[in-house]
């Protein structure tokens, strides 16, 4: 994954946005040019439109391994170069992905019969266990909320570890004061 600087050469503002590995800072200006035509809303479509493309400057900014190390590169370039962010530019028409253009599933339509009057016993209510996402979600932030709430979880059941061995070790002690004591005043008669 790369991080890229479009520069406009007449007012000097900088824009800073990623790419996927393999696509150099020129043929993502070049996709970003070519969704100008689709009439998608962003400044940088209404700045391209008004200097023109010739007018921009793509250079490469960075490289990063992974989304983390992406996100950090993408701050460095905002903060150090005073820049706009292109992250999360759209280049195609919402509603025209592959996925969005797939033939959506049909649903079957099930008719439920009424259940019978029996005398069912009534559930105990168990405690819903918050559960934890564990893949990609597309977003650093929520990644990072995910990964501390991942810790902070394993930080708990450590901590009540913790406390049922100290817990338990106590109850020993008791135990083993209570026999001492008791084998002390045997000894005694």
């Amino acid at each position: 994954m790369i991080v890229f600087t479009l520069t406009n050469e007449d007012t000097d503002q900088v824009w800073v946005g990623t790419a996927r590995e393999g696509m150099t800072p020129e043929a993502r200006f070049k996709q970003i040019q070519a969704a100008v035509s689709l009439g998608i809303d962003h400044p940088f479509f209404d700045e391209l439109k008004k200097f023109g493309a010739s007018a921009f400057t793509p250079s490469l900014f960075a490289v990063a391994e992974d989304r983390l190390e992406l996100q950090e590169m993408v701050e460095e370039a905002l903060d150090s170069l005073n820049a706009k962010s292109l992250v999360g530019i759209k280049t195609v028409k919402p509603g025209t992905t592959k996925s969005a253009l797939a033939p959506k599933p049909k649903t079957r339509v099930t008719r439920v019969k009424p259940a019978a009057t029996t005398t069912a016993k009534p559930k105990t209510a168990k405690p819903v266990k918050e559960k934890l996402a564990t893949g990609r979600t597309g977003s650093a932030a929520k990644e990072r909320a995910i990964k501390a709430g991942i810790e902070a979880e394993k930080a708990r059941i450590a901590a009540a570890k913790a406390r049922k061995a100290q817990e338990e070790a106590d109850e020993m002690k008791a135990i083993l004061a209570g026999l001492d004591a008791r084998g002390s005043t045997l000894s005694r008669r």
